[in-house]
């Protein structure tokens, strides 16, 4: 990727921040008198054999905040038809909300984050139908990232409300109170015994209040901070190894400083202790797979092979494109990597799907914005 094709990609992103901050703002304010109520769909049956599917992958588009036009595209692994924007279809009368950003498969159970709308909205993976819905009274309190525990317990952070909530994933109900942590919290991860938050500070727009910068350490049980892990600046995302005894911590860094890298940092998940750091420019939207872990940066894709003891990051994939990478998902039994990407923020996205040994197989249309994928 040249500098100019990355200057512009630096120059969408921070023009997307901008926006996205002053919309929270003016959203805040205006909230009472425009927000549209989320309806109930319809419960009239539906029959719609057309799209049935048994496995496949489902691609949340975050939409334009304030525009009320999330939307869900799912594709089929045996005919390898796409469906954009199913919600609608198999749930007459009811739209995904304002601003989907994150989304959790459990089972056979979704779930969404969408923050405009505060609200988790929660499907059924094999049918697509909506099965039952959280809502956040608090204005501030939009949801952001969602992780779940087991069938009673998950979390989800509330980036404007600075805090993180307790719910039940199983009866769809909060749980107590929200836990306060630290400014603009994104990123979200819990083990049996803590609960990790990054504190990402919306950017530059709060890196100086108190815990920006951070990932908090909240003890589960108590709600009590635990610990503050820092040197993070604008930490987003937060991932546990599967058998959750390492944190991975990715950062990019704030876009103020224009000639420093942001990184990925390898805890211990019980110790705490800083075990390793990788530094990158922008990485984001990480995954793991086996011993691998993947990234999306500036390059394009990132990976490290965390097996390995002077393991070092190395571009998989790079983006020679005009358009920016937002999403990333590699697939649990083929290795297929799926990557989101978006040209203008303002026109339909794309899935671009590679395979270390074909390089690009195969490419299709989705909605604005897709910023998650899951396999079912």
């Amino acid at each position: 990727m040249d500098t100019q094709q990355r200057s512009r990609q630096d120059s969408i992103r921070l023009s997307r921040h901008v926006l996205m901050y002053a919309c929270i703002v003016l959203g805040c304010i205006m909230l009472t008198c425009c927000e549209k109520p989320l309806t109930a769909p319809s419960t009239n049956p539906v029959t719609t054999p057309s799209i049935a599917s048994i496995s496949g992958a489902y691609i949340l588009c975050e939409g334009l905040q304030r525009n009320d036009n999330a939307t869900l595209s799912r594709y089929d692994a045996a005919s390898a038809a796409v469906v954009n924007d199913i919600v609608p279809i198999l749930n007459p009368n009811l739209r995904l909300g304002d601003t989907a950003n994150n989304m959790v498969l459990r089972g056979d159970t979704l779930y969404i984050a969408v923050s405009t709308s505060r609200t988790i909205e929660i499907f059924r993976a094999s049918t697509g139908v909506w099965i039952g819905r959280i809502r956040f009274e608090g204005k501030l309190q939009e949801p952001r990232q969602i992780s779940i525990l087991n069938d009673s317990t998950a979390f989800v952070s509330l980036l404007n409300d600075d805090s993180i909530h307790e719910f039940n994933p199983k009866n769809f109900t909060l749980k107590g109170a929200p836990i306060l942590v630290g400014p603009s919290p994104e990123g979200i991860a819990v083990s049996d015994r803590y609960v990790f938050v990054a504190n990402s500070g919306f950017g530059d727009y709060r890196a100086k209040e108190a815990k920006a910068g951070t990932v908090s350490v909240i003890e589960r049980l108590s709600g009590r901070e635990f610990a503050l892990l820092g040197n993070v600046p604008n930490v987003c995302n937060v991932i546990l190894s599967a058998n959750k005894t390492r944190l991975y911590a990715v950062y990019r860094h704030l876009y103020s400083a224009k000639d420093s890298l942001g990184g990925i940092v390898e805890y211990d998940a019980m110790s705490l202790k800083e075990l390793r750091r990788w530094r990158t420019k922008e990485p984001f939207a990480p995954c793991l797979r086996n011993d691998s872990l993947f990234c999306l940066s500036a390059k394009g894709v990132e990976l490290v092979r965390l097996s390995q003891p002077n393991a070092q990051l190395q571009t998989l994939f790079t983006n020679n494109s005009k358009k920016v990478w937002y999403a990333l998902a590699v697939h649990p039994s083929n290795g297929e990597v799926w990557v989101g990407s978006v040209e203008s923020y303002q026109a339909s996205g794309e899935i671009v799907v590679f395979h270390v040994q074909n390089k690009n197989l195969r490419s299709f249309e989705v909605g604005l914005n897709p910023n998650t994928i899951v396999f079912y």
